[in-house]
């Protein structure tokens, strides 16, 4: 099949009902596919190992130009890294909008994080997670910086608060985790937030003895296990396919 058709069958006939950024970011979708990269972020390091591996097509979640609608930027960074997009034989195409937002379906994102997270839950498909059993934010820490790899997940509010009721906001929700403040859920697993505004009410809350809590995982580490799970899902859907996926690594590094 062609690059086209295959996300036509990713995307099927949901309507988002709106403009999505969901599209082909580079090369020609009419391309025969066999070999197909999935990951998180195009980075130079994914793009090159991508073109190595001989891929046909490159699915990436994010943004490829540091612009929500790939829009270039006048600057030396975006220019060298357009150049090395150009010399990649593959089709590069943005798979965002639908994996979060496809016709009231789980968002695949969230699905990926609690699967690998392994532990027992409950989702009815919006923000939220049941635990099966009471945990805390230091406990699912651990657990997170084991089994997802994310070396130093951040703490705010009470570390011992024992929850059952988590809200997820993985990836960047922005001001979007203000209704936290205010809903049943005492746990909140984050991507990256604004410091003074979503970070500083949560340590506040546990000062003040409201049991709130949060966990600050990074941008990339959050949701990169919801693309994992996609390129499994891919394999396991078309298995004429060579699906391979790329992860994009720690965003920083840690001093000893």
């Amino acid at each position: 099949m062609t690059a086209q058709e295959l996300m036509n069958r990713l995307i099927g006939e949901a309507n988002l009902g709106k403009p999505t950024v969901d599209t082909c970011k580079h090369g020609d979708p009419k391309q025969e596919v066999q070999k197909v990269g999935v990951c998180l972020t195009a980075t130079p390091d994914v793009l090159r190992a991508a073109r190595d591996w001989g891929a046909d097509l490159l699915i990436t979640h994010e943004c490829t130009y540091y612009d929500h609608l790939d829009n270039l930027r006048p600057d030396p960074i975006t220019a060298k890294k357009k150049e090395l997009v150009d010399s990649c034989p593959f089709v590069l195409w943005r798979f965002h909008d639908f994996i979060h937002l496809n016709e009231g379906r789980p968002d695949g994102i969230h699905v990926g994080f609690l699967e690998r997270l392994g532990v027992e839950y409950s989702y009815d498909g919006s923000r939220y997670a049941d635990l099966a059993a009471p945990t805390t934010p230091r406990e699912l820490a651990k657990r997170i910086s084991e089994r997802l790899g994310i070396p130093h997940p951040r703490i705010a509010g009470d570390p011992n608060l024992p929850v059952t009721r988590i809200a997820l906001y993985l990836g960047a929700c922005g001001s979007q985790v203000d209704a936290f403040s205010s809903d049943d859920a005492q746990l909140c697993i984050a991507g990256e937030l604004c410091e003074w505004r979503e970070v500083e009410p949560i340590r506040d809350a546990a000062q003040l003895g409201i049991p709130k809590a949060l966990l600050l995982l990074g941008h990339a580490a959050s949701e990169e296990p919801g693309m994992a799970l996609l390129a499994e899902g891919l394999q396991t859907r078309f298995p004429a396919l060579e699906v391979r996926f790329f992860p994009c690594g720690e965003l920083v590094s840690y001093a000893e």
